[in-house]
């Protein structure tokens, strides 16, 4: 920017450069607590949905899990969605994501098509493959080629959102064209699609046009920066602006007004809560390599280690100050929004102190007009 001759003079201030931004969002995912119902882990999603819609927040994103008692709890987002969407005004309502291979593409558009309208087109949709073998008694043909079923989804639940009419085999095998209702409020559904570890499958969302959301899962910001380096340069090779996509990093939240107290509150439940997603994934994992999970000793190793990496690098844990570490690490990464994951066995008093300081965190880097 040329100064103006009142700034050479040193009769006005220049004007600060502008900050960078990123955008702030919440995910519930888990609550494996054994000591809270059911009912009070859906009444601390609504209570943080509505700080959310009140502070400025840029959406929630409601997972969707099955017949494990990680995250089990939302077995339907569709669901959870419709519940909450009449106490909010502002706030979107993603998901992350839809196992699209477990369902009938129309039945999706039809679910979220209804709260697209009753938010008044506030809905945006994350799909990702499933990995969970249980969960496919839903869908048992589909477990093998689920990453492929996925893929060719998207595309005809994008149609059908738009009102093309589009052909499904019918009883007997008879074709059946189909245009889903009610129609929604949004033309065009924005996609998200869930992609963690494979340098194909960010390379995949950026020819597709599609944002992402990921997690730490394995990586560090180092090695995400890498990945999303190939997600834009797909997205530029296929004609797309490559700064338009949105990319969602998931990451667990705590923060307070001492970095101490943050490591109290998290050893326990967190420690717990890694145990628990890394049972069924290593599990599953050894499913299909037809071995063995590891024994006890060496989870124990892999949980230690989990532990302090995510703790020290991998999360926003700690102080405002601490949490600005990991924002600016996140952005030079090139993230644009971070979901924060309060629900993973923090007590709820404390989470929600962490409200307050998140706001503060939050506020620094909203994007301005």
């Amino acid at each position: 920017m040329v100064p103006t001759v009142e700034q050479l003079l040193g009769l006005e201030a220049a004007p600060a450069p502008a900050k960078p931004a990123m955008r702030f969002s919440f995910l519930f995912f888990s609550d494996v607590r054994k000591d809270r119902t059911d009912a009070e882990k859906y009444a601390f999603v609504r209570d943080v949905t509505l700080f959310a819609d009140r502070e400025g927040f840029e959406a929630v994103y409601i997972p969707e899990r099955h017949f494990h008692e990680f995250g089990s709890i939302f077995s339907n987002p569709a669901i959870m969605a419709a519940n909450l969407i009449p106490q909010t005004t502002r706030i979107r309502f993603r998901t992350a994501g839809i196992s699209l291979p477990l369902h009938h593409p129309a039945e999706v558009v039809e679910w979220w098509a209804m709260n697209d309208v009753l938010s008044n087109g506030r809905v945006d949709l994350g799909f990702g493959s499933g990995w969970a073998r249980g969960d496919f008694i839903l869908a048992p043909d589909h477990y093998a080629d689920r990453r492929q079923i996925c893929s060719d989804q998207i595309p005809i639940v994008r149609k059908l959102w738009r009102g093309e009419s589009v052909t499904f085999p019918g009883p007997g095998g008879e074709p059946v064209a189909v245009t889903t209702h009610p129609r929604p409020i949004q033309p065009e559904l924005n996609v998200w699609l869930l992609v963690t570890q494979s340098d194909e499958g960010f390379i995949h969302a950026g020819r597709q046009g599609y944002n992402i959301f990921t997690m730490l899962y394995g990586n560090n910001l180092e090695v995400m920066a890498r990945k999303l380096a190939l997600y834009r340069a797909a997205r530029r090779d296929a004609g797309l602006e490559p700064a338009g996509g949105v990319v969602t990093l998931m990451l667990h939240t705590l923060l307070l007004d001492d970095r101490t107290r943050v490591r109290r509150a998290v050893e326990e439940p967190f420690s717990g809560y890694i145990k628990s997603a890394l049972d069924a994934h290593l599990a599953a994992a050894a499913k299909d390599r037809g071995g063995e999970p590891p024994n006890e000793a060496e989870k124990a190793k892999i949980l230690d280690y989990a532990y302090e990496r995510y703790f020290q690098t991998g999360a926003l844990f700690g102080t405002v100050e601490d949490g600005r570490a990991i924002v600016e690490q996140a952005i030079a990464a090139g993230v644009d929004e971070i979901a924060c994951l309060l629900d993973f066995g923090v007590d709820y008093a404390v989470a929600t102190e962490s409200l307050g300081y998140l706001a503060r965190l939050a506020e620094v880097y909203r994007p301005r007009a």
